[in-house]
């Protein structure tokens, strides 16, 4: 593999598959994550804007190591983390945060029990630590997620300037640094570009040890650095682990245990002063398993500050503000994180699949994608990296501001990974099977295939049995309670997905609910499986499994069938049939997202507001024509469960019949039709229905302007 692939190294358990450029002698070698050198004319990697978090590099003879980011939690106590969250929990029945929660989501624990006065909330959380060198001296910039005050940050540095751990009997702010000389604290910052610059001596020696922290100006350490990326978020998302008081979501297990035991000694990088030389660079080299990924986003929540994070977070729409999982918007600095699992089998050049796991309400980018089960069944089984977008909070529900937050992650995995882009699959729990519903009706041409686990729908309303009984019953609790229940709420959902469920034609899907579920009830579980059943030619697997609640599935972490579902998946690209319902209300244009593609129609456009929808067919290319089976069985796993389904029995190829095309249009302006995908020629036969008066044009340059009703004809 040539050193100059776009593609970031990822070095698998196999010393023999790591790739090295240059000479294999490292000046970082003692830390994990530092790893081999490559050409200085590949410093451009250093210069990226996303990283592996934990990792340290030589990058034209500077140092960098880049942190994790939402890791500052401090020392573990030995306080169980989610009892803080239950406070912010029952704050939010009047105002958004308090300033001793956790983190916002009652499901995102952390191990160190460290806190912020409020306003101050990320100010020592560490992103990046820059150590360069001019001549005998060495300057040292700490960039934190936020700093809105310049003495509100406290950064310090422990040097064992001879590389001896039998000398020198400094502390570091208090905590065990074996073997260190001399500290220096910096504590004047820079609100603009949130840095702490400072300089001191060179070491005479040519090897040097560096310890770094940051820390409140109380001077509580709050976040340490050179830790590495294998940090842990070992909560895994199920309930035991939540309520362990080691245990976090947000990868900083390791720094809060030491912090509690008041000894950060293996934190360390060793420096070879030699190659803080302009020209020189080493890259890192991770290993396979569960790591934290980094990205710069150019967006920021409006009315927020743009820096870190927010507890007191404002909802993001009058219509989603629901004091029950509401859409808020939490973390809106630039710098955003995800989970990655890299699977750890296979070679390392191997061309993988992908699976997006998006996390519920409560929850973060750490919930579900840690556990043994999701990552053995559908990463290591299938060979997959699975990533986890944050979301931009617990509370994001995946449209406008958290969208753009997956759609660039998405973005970000691609470049980073080795990934067979017909093979991309997206899948989430609870609010995530929202998202992952809502992202693949969206996007159909971009997912391969689909993982729901008891989605939301978008509507409490949503159910066959007993909408109109909450409805009359509405207005009486209402009236008997101090604060008003959600019932006709869409929660945080924007947009009922269950009503675009036809855009699903070309990706097959398992859909898991179950039967004693208490938040998303059967009901809607039912209705679901009912409209999958009416939506004409959608492959899909339904459970409803008798005897689970909401939680049920992720606490047993048991996903072998639909990881088996999903094994052969690949995405459709030119189907010769496209239905597509859109709507322009679902656009949001301050962050670059609108939805007005589907495979070969595209600047699909509307004449009022509402949905939109298509329904548009080519005979001119050669096709596979699905043929299907309906039924129901049932079965057990991992609780027994009945099941209905639509499975492919069958893909005969069908060889193009007649140069013609048939389209069936509802509010739609205007929209375009690329020739070439759909194989259509000059002189194609057409046959339009439309409610009103429609464009379309054709990228070969031909345009039809057609009237309300049904127009036929040849191009």
């Amino acid at each position: 593999m040539p050193c100059t692939s776009r593609k970031t190294l990822i070095a698998l358990s196999f010393s023999a598959l790591l790739i090295s450029c240059g000479s294999e002698d490292s000046a970082i070698s003692n830390n994990p994550g530092t790893g081999t050198p490559v050409n200085p004319q590949e410093t451009a990697q250093c210069s990226e804007q996303s990283w592996f978090a934990g990792v340290t590099e030589i990058c034209n003879g500077v140092l960098v190591y880049r942190d994790y980011v939402y890791d500052d939690y401090g020392a573990d106590t030995g306080l169980i983390s989610p009892s803080p969250a239950l406070l912010n929990l029952a704050s939010r029945a009047g105002q958004m945060g308090n300033p001793l929660a956790n983190t916002p989501g009652l499901l995102s624990p952390t191990a160190g029990d460290s806190r912020y006065p409020t306003g101050a909330e990320s100010t020592a959380d560490l992103v990046e630590l820059r150590i360069s060198r001019q001549g005998n001296t060495l300057t040292a910039s700490f960039e934190m997620n936020a700093l809105y005050e310049a003495g509100q940050t406290i950064a310090a540095l422990a040097v064992d300037t001879d590389n001896n751990p039998a000398t020198g009997s400094e502390t570091l702010m208090g905590l065990t640094v074996q073997g260190a000389d001399v500290v220096y604290e910096f504590t004047t910052g820079n609100t603009d570009t949130n840095t702490i610059t400072g300089t001191f001596p060179a070491p005479s020696s040519n090897l040097f040890k560096v310890w770094a922290v940051t820390a409140q100006s109380s001077g509580e350490v709050m976040n340490v650095a050179f830790r590495g990326p294998d940090e842990e978020a070992g909560a895994e998302g199920t309930i035991p682990s939540q309520v362990l008081p080691n245990k976090g979501n947000w990868w900083e297990d390791k720094q809060a245990a030491a912090l509690a035991a008041g000894d950060i000694g293996q934190f360390f990088v060793l420096v070879d002063r030699r190659k803080l030389t302009p020209g020189i660079t080493e890259k890192a080299v991770v290993d396979a398993g569960f790591k934290q990924r980094v990205y710069t986003s150019k967006y920021t929540a409006p009315n927020s500050t743009g820096e870190g994070m927010v507890l007191q977070a404002e909802s993001s729409s009058p219509e989603t503000n629901s004091r029950f999982c509401g859409q808020y918007f939490h973390f809106v600095g630039k710098y955003q994180p995800y989970g990655v699992y890299i699977p750890k089998n296979g070679n390392f050049d191997d061309l993988r699949s992908l699976q997006m796991i998006l996390h519920g309400c409560e929850a973060n980018h750490a919930s579900q994608i840690n556990q043994p089960g999701m990552q053995a069944q559908f990463g290591d089984a299938l060979d997959r990296v699975l990533i986890s977008p944050l979301g931009r909070g617990p509370y994001g529900f995946y449209s406008g501001l958290s969208e753009r937050d997956v759609l660039d992650v998405l973005d970000d995995a691609l470049d980073t990974f080795n990934i067979d882009e017909d093979r991309v699959l997206v899948g989430g729990y609870s609010m995530g099977g929202y998202g992952s519903t809502r992202l693949a009706a969206l996007y159909p041409e971009r997912f391969a295939g689909l993982s729901n686990w008891v989605g939301f729908t978008g509507s409490i309303l949503n159910t066959p049995l007993i909408g109109d009984v909450l409805i009359q019953g509405e207005q009486a609790l209402n009236s008997a309670l101090p604060f008003a229940l959600p019932v006709s709420s869409t929660i945080g959902g924007v947009g009922n997905i269950s009503n675009y469920l036809g855009n699903l034609r070309h990706i097959p899907g398992t859909h898991s609910y179950g039967a004693l579920d208490e938040l998303v009830q059967v009901n809607t579980g039912l209705d679901w499986a009912l409209k999958l059943s009416q939506t004409d030619g959608v492959r899909y697997e339904f459970y409803m499994h008798l005897l689970a609640e909401h939680l049920t599935l992720i606490a047993l972490d048991e996903w072998t069938k639909e990881a088996e579902f999903t094994r052969n998946l690949k995405r459709v690209k030119n189907p010769g049939r496209i239905t597509f319902k859109t709507n322009e209300a679902f656009a949001y244009p301050e962050y670059e997202i609108k939805h007005d593609k589907a495979y070969w129609l595209s600047n699909i456009k509307g004449r009022a507001e509402g949905d939109v929808s298509t329904d548009v067919e080519s005979f001119a290319c050669a096709r596979n024509v699905s043929n299907f089976e309906n039924g129901q069985t049932a079965g057990n796993g991992p609780v027994p469960f009945i099941q209905t389904f639509r499975r492919l029995m069958g893909e005969p190829v069908q060889a193009a019949s007649e140069n013609r095309f048939t389209a069936m249009l509802s509010n739609v302006a205007s929209m375009r039709i690329d020739t070439t995908a759909s194989c259509l020629r000059n002189g194609a036969a057409y046959t339009v229905v439309s409610d009103g008066p429609v464009v379309l044009n054709f990228s070969n340059g031909k345009v039809l302007n057609l009237p309300a009703g049904t127009s036929t004809g040849n191009l």
